[in-house]
């Protein structure tokens, strides 16, 4: 498993690095440069003052890097290759464990770095906006707690989405579709939630709890949002998979290809799948 993790990493280590590296610069500059502009009422306040645009273009920063990856092995049959060689559920598995580990970082490490950033400076504070904040003790005592805290489960929320562009990427033909599908998805659901007059329960809120009044923000508030994203992937994959499945309507060149793969579990696996394409 380790050998296919480092295969899958080589395939899409630079732009997700690089990805990593703007979106950390990005995050530390605004952070370092724009609080002058806002009255301060906590050293973390410039913190989020500096990563409000992430709430916006996060689930873009956590799509583009991987899931063109996965898109293009798909739509150039590549997996039709790997599948005689490594079972597909662990093959889809591992590419899914990298992918998430690289949206995790994405979010994760701009975000904690950035809010070292903040603590670093010395912005002038007004007592002003006292008692506007979800956990304000932790914020104000002990500020890295709560950042970290915070940067780790916003983290895990780039994960979720990332798996909604992996599952549209195995089944879409559309790149557009599957590399802006999430990001129009919190668009449409923080519209829609805000239309009902529950926007407590967005995916946003659960991102950025501060983007509202803490009276309105609950253990739900939390919950709420990922919930109904993971509702809505696993119809999708319900959908793509049993309703909108794909048939198959030739078969080209197949065989048994002994001359690379001389190892005894590869050829048995080999012949497996020769059989099925047989019955085809």
């Amino acid at each position: 498993m380790f050998r296919l993790m480092k295969n899958e990493w080589k395939k899409i280590g630079i732009p997700v690095l690089l990805t990593l590296i703007v979106v950390t610069v990005a995050a530390c500059t605004m952070t370092a440069t724009i609080y002058p502009d806002y009255s301060l009422t906590y050293t973390l306040d410039a913190w989020e003052v500096g990563t409000e645009y992430l709430s916006l273009l996060y689930p873009l920063f956590v799509v583009l890097p991987v899931c063109w990856n996965l898109h293009q092995e798909r739509k150039n049959n590549f997996l039709v290759y790997v599948q005689p060689r490594v079972p597909m559920r662990k093959y889809l598995w591992v590419k899914w464990m990298v992918y998430a580990i690289s949206a995790f970082c994405i979010i994760t490490i701009p975000y904690i770095l950035s809010a070292v950033t903040a603590l670093r400076i010395d912005p002038h504070l007004e007592a002003l906006n006292m008692g506007n904040r979800i956990f304000e003790n932790t914020y104000s005592e002990y500020p890295v707690v709560y950042a970290v805290t915070l940067s780790v489960f916003r983290g895990l929320i780039g994960v979720l989405v990332m798996t909604m562009g992996f599952f549209l990427a195995m089944y879409c033909e559309n790149i557009f579709v599957v590399l802006t599908g999430p990001f129009l998805y919190t668009i449409l659901e923080n519209f829609l939630l805000a239309i009902l007059g529950v926007p407590q329960y967005r995916l946003v809120t659960a991102f950025d709890p501060n983007c509202l009044s803490p009276e309105v923000i609950t253990t739900m508030s939390f919950v709420a949002g990922p919930s109904l994203l993971a509702a809505v992937i696993t119809l999708l994959a319900i959908y793509f998979s049993k309703v909108k499945k794909e048939k198959v309507v030739a078969v080209g060149e197949i065989g048994l290809d002994y001359y690379w793969d001389k190892e005894a579990d590869v050829q048995e696996r080999q012949r497996y799948w020769f059989t099925r394409q047989m019955e085809l």
